[in-house]
């Protein structure tokens, strides 16, 4: 499936894109070089947490092989909200090759939901070390693979820092919030169901959306029960849910709008910016809980999150 996906996309999309994007044939590196990319045109590489396990993913690989490693993210520039760490994965413009004689563009995905299922596992890794052999001067990967994830917040802190205008912003909540460690979240990701915005799945008809709107507020509620010392941080991508959540005192919200970076492309600065700052908030959490039930929806993102700092992570049920 992963091959037959690669063949596809090839040539249905990358090499026409490809083919429209080259200026001319020179490429100006010596070194063979691995690109994670993301294009607007790519949906599949989908949302945040699943392109930073792409990006460790492929990195984890470069590392061990003494690979160059570098990073290009369109539409948006990363470096805005994520600045080199210990490893400077940058490239200039004008080094991307997009000649396909000279650049390899593939793919790999992720099918199975499962992030653990062993077979998933070794398919992804022999494929990215097939790519990997290829004799071309660029290999460009578009992926949301997972093999890395035991190694993810190692990774990840190699590569990332948060950029100057991104620290003040969750400086600025950790304050708010007492500091690290002194408050728990709770995130629910309802796609589309109330309404909000086109991404995927089911809508509730208006005439059930209160109603199911009530029975997430008492989900919250429960969780107070639970833990009725803590702040809540709860994080959402129904503006309209978070709305409803501002009489509770306990609860903190962060001021913004989500969008999906995998369905959204002409958003500005600072509405992307509003991802980066719920996830390294979350990550910043005693412990971190993800309402589940029917009809929301099973996100990655807040458990990629809690792996960032080793932080506690449960999925609670909501109950009727």
């Amino acid at each position: 499936m992963l091959l037959r996906h690669n063949f596809v996309c090839r040539r249905r999309l990358l090499l026409p894109l490809y083919k429209s994007k080259v200026i001319d044939g020179y490429c100006d590196l010596n070194d063979r070089i691995v690109i994670y990319m993301v294009q607007p045109e790519t949906t599949f590489s989908g949302g945040l947490s699943d392109r930073l396990r792409g990006i460790t993913s492929i990195y984890a690989e470069c590392k061990r092989l003494n690979l160059p490693f570098r990073i290009v993210f369109e539409p948006f520039q990363l470096q805005n909200y994520l600045v080199p760490n210990q490893y400077d994965w940058q490239i200039k413009p004008e080094d991307i090759c997009w000649n396909t004689k000279t650049v390899y563009p593939c793919t790999i995905l992720t099918y199975n939901n499962n992030l653990h299922n062993r077979a998933q596992f070794y398919a992804q890794k022999s494929l990215l070390n097939y790519y990997l052999k290829k004799r071309y001067k660029q290999i460009h990967i578009f992926s949301n693979m997972a093999i890395a994830d035991k190694e993810f917040s190692v990774l990840f802190k190699e590569l990332f820092r948060p950029s100057e205008r991104l620290q003040k912003q969750i400086q600025y909540h950790l304050t708010q919030l007492g500091g690290a460690r002194k408050y728990i979240s709770l995130t629910f990701r309802f796609r589309q169901l109330l309404g909000d915005f086109k991404e995927g799945g089911n809508i509730l008809p208006e005439l059930e959306r209160e109603a199911y709107v009530k029975k997430c507020i008492k989900g919250v509620e429960a969780l107070h029960s639970a833990y009725p010392l803590e702040s809540i941080l709860v994080t959402s991508d129904s503006g309209t849910f978070l709305e409803r959540l501002a009489f509770l005192d306990y609860v903190y919200l962060i001021p913004g709008t989500v969008v999906h970076m995998g369905f959204t492309f002409d958003a500005n600065q600072d509405t992307y910016m509003k991802s980066f700052v719920d996830y390294f908030m979350l990550s910043n959490a005693k412990k971190v809980f993800q309402m589940t039930d029917k009809l929301l929806f099973r996100s990655g993102f807040p458990q990629r999150a809690a792996m960032l700092n080793d932080v506690p992570y449960e999925e609670i049920r909501l109950k009727v």
